[in-house]
């Protein structure tokens, strides 16, 4: 009985180390070995350490007195958490018109918002209507562009916060689809592994602060992207009482709000767009070692994302030039009224 016992288990014991060693991937030195000749010109000192990486764990496995080692392993290491942790948020940053319409968050506050807009929109009529009639009793020349300029604008304040909801969600579900085409684009199970690989082939000890450097940009990529998912909400807070003062000239701020909305998803979309491009440069591998074309060109697209909230300001999106037209515009149907008469 103990024999039987006693050959069940070798044979069990035997299985187990044939089944473990067959999904065993790689080991350490296994990622020199497979790009040995890669790595020919690079310095001996580089080829240490690379032998010394691990694919499977993404680490280095260094001596206890070998400093340098140590050194560059803290910024490995750090740089793939990094990574690591922005991968699992990039798709977080897709703004759902869940995420926004009907949040517990959010509709208390909208609702009050909701309450007070209404009240303020009845002001502004009673003060609007007092103010055409008192040019009508003037017989001002330009009473009628007034009245009809009045009469557009309480349509649209009417319209905009009778589907205010309705209008929020058609606009969150659009760039929500367009930026899940974006992410799409970058999913992959693999894109950390591959990333790390191919900048692991490129200018010797200086990929490994690299490695890092990226991580802590992607870091501050994702900060300013919740950042407009923030902006987003505080919008949809404030929308009703801006459009409420569409129908006044003092404090018309629907334009400004507008403006801002619009603008929240151009620079998510166009930010979203800098990174995807920048983590396909960085999953072409180099040509040879040395080779930093794509290191530097996936990083210049990382540096592009993080300043295009400036340059979007710089292209006339904050300088008033909407503002400026519609104020032509408004003079030109002025000008046409008083020649009709």
């Amino acid at each position: 009985m103990k024999t039987k016992w006693l050959v069940s288990f070798v044979l069990l014991l035997t299985l187990t180390s044939l089944l473990f060693s067959s999904i065993c991937f790689a080991d350490e030195g296994d990622y020199y070995e497979l790009h040995e000749s890669f790595f020919e010109n690079a310095p001996e000192s580089y080829k240490d350490f690379i032998k010394k990486y691990d694919p499977v764990e993404r680490t280095v496995s260094c001596g206890r007195f070998d400093v340098s080692c140590h050194v560059y392993k803290i910024a490995l290491d750090s740089g793939i958490s990094a990574m690591d942790f922005i991968k699992d948020l990039m798709k977080k940053t897709i703004i759902s018109p869940t995420d926004v319409i009907g949040n517990p968050s959010y509709e208390a506050y909208k609702d009050g918002i909701f309450a007070l807009s209404k009240i303020v929109l009845a002001i502004f009529i009673a003060f609007n209507a007092a103010k055409i009639v008192s040019l009508r009793m003037a017989d001002a020349e330009d009473s009628a562009a007034v009245w009809n300029e009045k009469i557009v604008s309480l349509v649209v304040s009417a319209f905009f916060l009778f589907v205010y909801d309705s209008i929020i969600e058609w606009i969150l579900h659009a760039q929500e689809l367009l930026m899940k085409e974006i992410i799409n684009t970058i999913s992959s199970d693999n894109m950390i592994i591959n990333m790390i690989s191919n900048i692991l082939m490129g200018p010797g000890l200086f990929s490994i602060v690299v490695i890092l450097i990226i991580g802590v940009l992607l870091i501050v990529l994702m900060l300013q992207l919740f950042y407009r998912t923030a902006f987003v909400a505080v919008l949809y807070i404030a929308g009703p009482i801006a459009i409420a003062t569409k129908i006044n000239d003092t404090y018309n701020f629907f334009d400004f709000w507008l403006k801002n909305f619009i603008i929240a998803f151009i620079t998510l979309a166009l930010q979203l767009i800098s990174i995807a491009v920048g983590l396909n440069q960085f999953l072409i591998p180099p040509e040879y070692f040395g080779d930093t074309y794509h290191l530097f060109l996936g990083s210049a697209f990382f540096i592009l994302s993080m300043t295009l909230p400036g340059l979007l300001g710089q292209w006339g999106f904050s300088t008033g030039s909407a503002r400026s037209v519609s104020s032509g515009a408004k003079t030109a149907v002025k000008m046409m009224v008083m020649k009709r008469r």
